[in-house]
């Protein structure tokens, strides 16, 4: 039997036009906190000692499932419950 006679072609994968090198990184200025006396929380300040603004704070969420357990042979559900949550 013959083997078809088809050159191959090497093929650049489609995405290789599209790369181009990483932005040069940033270094940006270290900020440490400091205890506020009156608050007792931190305040974060920048080398020059001013304080920074703080955003939004991250709300603690949750998500919560409560099911039915079934433990008997024919299906129905028996007394007893499942709970399983998530939080953070």
């Amino acid at each position: 039997m013959q083997q078809p006679s088809t050159s191959l072609k090497q093929v650049e994968p489609w995405g290789i036009g599209r790369m181009r090198p990483y932005p040069d990184a940033v270094v940006l200025p270290a900020a440490r906190p400091i205890l506020d006396p009156h608050t007792q929380a931190p305040v974060w300040v920048g080398p020059d000692g001013a304080p920074l603004e703080v955003e939004a704070k991250h709300k603690r969420s949750e998500t919560s499932q409560e099911t039915s357990t079934k433990t008997s042979l024919d299906g129905t559900p028996d007394q007893g419950s499942d709970q399983n949550g998530d939080s953070d």
